[in-house]
């Protein structure tokens, strides 16, 4: 293959790194002194030529008609469009133009020339990668289509696949594979995605957002997630007030979260509960489940039987001897298949607050939070506690650990494309997180597994007792 290559840079350079024995390079420069290395490193540039490559006479001196192809890679857009437009009067078929000004990029495209666009191209990709960093875009056929690659990471793999499914059925885009275990596998081998998976699609148009704003569509938000039932448990000899804000806490919270159904458990002695909900049962299906059992106990039972997405309970402080010997509320919590609400009726949730350890649990929590504040339309705040460095001895051992939960806080803010306020303290977490919650509506914690050990309290029941806000727990 012969081509003309006009520019001696560094991307002239690393085509030839790439460039095969059967090339053969004429190679045109006005600078001789960046000319000499080339001919001496690469055995395929049969002929340098240090002269205006923008002129028509040093291309034909080079020979242009006999070449299968020319490339325009000069730093100066003037000199790429003249050889560019030459090269098509010349009825050249193959050239490509390199273009730094987007500006001049329409120019280009109009003399029917391939182009890579330097500044456009660079500044697509960081764009995509700020945005989500598991998403990659390549460009096909001068813009007209374009070829998505996104990881599959355990969040997605869900909502992906009903994404997978639909792509099939759309006309602007195909399942084109997927990469699984660097092997390349084509639609008609694919049996649904695996974790770790490269999910590739190709498409028209924007790719990127229609693809953003078709996964934004099908994804389930918390407490969608876990499932479309609410359960809400209604203290026993709870007065008619606190009932009734208990109720507005609870299908606030339900309404803003797309929440289908509630379960609400009773005993047979309450006021007119019937009353109290009737306001919202033109919005919500709602189900009263009259009760002699602990409230606790048959909202268990009733949250594992509706496959609930969350249950609420009233907020309440356990005593040291409870929490001792039968558990308190991260106990609670760990027995239920979804996350609960202690609610203390501070709706409307404005400011949400989540305490941050690195732990894939902190994690979850951390996702459910900017979920919740993107459907709530609330600021998120993550509070850091590490032990003091006297504690410690090190200093710097606890200085790299707060770095290093900073860092993933903000990993996890990029992806989800949500601002985050950092608090970080240092001190009793305990005391500083109930502290720093004064300011906040809805504090959600990472609960335990339950295994809470014979006398220890839980961190998570110390902080409840302490805090006056309602407390989502996410074990």
């Amino acid at each position: 293959m012969k081509l003309i290559i006009c520019g001696a840079g560094r991307i002239t350079d690393e085509l030839l790194k790439r460039s095969g024995a059967n090339w053969e390079i004429t190679l045109i420069e006005k600078d001789a002194a960046k000319l000499a290395p080339f001919s001496t490193r690469f055995p395929n540039v049969v002929r340098v030529i240090a002269e205006d490559a923008s002129s028509p006479v040093v291309l034909e001196k080079a020979g242009l008609s006999t070449q299968d192809g020319i490339l325009a890679m000069t730093n100066d857009d003037a000199v790429n469009m003249a050889i560019a437009r030459f090269a098509g009067a010349s009825d050249i078929k193959t050239v490509l133009a390199v273009v730094r000004d987007p500006e001049q990029l329409p120019a280009f495209q109009k003399l029917g020339v391939w182009t890579i666009s330097m500044a456009a191209d660079a500044a697509r990709k960081a764009y995509q990668f700020v945005k989500d960093p598991r998403i990659r875009i390549i460009d096909l056929g001068e813009g007209e289509g374009k070829l998505l690659e996104l990881a599959v990471g355990k969040q997605d793999l869900a909502r992906l696949e009903d994404v997978a499914g639909a792509a099939e059925q759309n006309p602007q885009w195909r399942i084109a594979g997927i990469i699984r275990e660097n092997k390349l596998i084509f639609p008609e081998q694919r049996k649904g995605l695996k974790l770790e998976d490269r999910l590739l699609i190709l498409g028209k148009d924007d790719l990127y957002n229609a693809f953003s704003r078709r996964l934004a569509g099908t994804r389930l938000h918390f407490p969608r997630t876990y499932g479309q039932h609410m359960v809400l448990g209604l203290a026993d000899g709870q007065s008619p007030d606190d009932t009734t804000e208990l109720i507005n806490e609870a299908f606030y919270l339900a309404q803003g979260t797309h929440i289908e159904k509630i379960a609400a458990i009773c005993d047979d002695t309450a006021f007119d509960v019937q009353q109290a909900l009737s306001r919202w049962s033109e919005s919500l299906e709602i189900e009263i489940i009259e009760n002699k059992a602990p409230v606790e106990k048959t909202a268990i039972r009733t949250a594992i039987r509706k496959d609930a997405g969350i249950v609420v309970l009233p907020g309440k402080k356990h005593s040291l001897i409870r929490t001792f010997f039968k558990g308190g509320i991260s106990a609670l919590a760990a027995k239920l298949p979804c996350p609960l609400l202690s609610a203390k009726m501070t709706d409307p949730y404005e400011h949400l607050m989540v305490p941050f350890n690195g732990s894939l649990a902190c994690q979850r929590a951390l996702e459910i939070t900017m979920d919740l504040a993107l459907q709530l339309d609330a600021d998120v705040s993550v509070i850091i506690v590490t032990t003091p460095s006297y504690l410690q001895g090190k200093s710097s051992a606890s200085d790299q650990w707060e770095q290093k939960m900073i860092q993933q806080v903000r990993e996890l803010a990029r992806v989800h494309d949500t601002k985050i306020q950092e608090i970080v303290r240092r001190g009793n977490p305990v005391k500083e997180i109930a502290a720093a919650a004064e300011v906040c509506q809805l504090l959600v914690l990472a609960g335990n597994d339950g295994h809470t050990g014979f006398f220890s309290i839980h961190t998570a029941d110390m902080i409840l007792n302490r805090v006056s806000c309602s407390v989502l727990l996410v074990s």
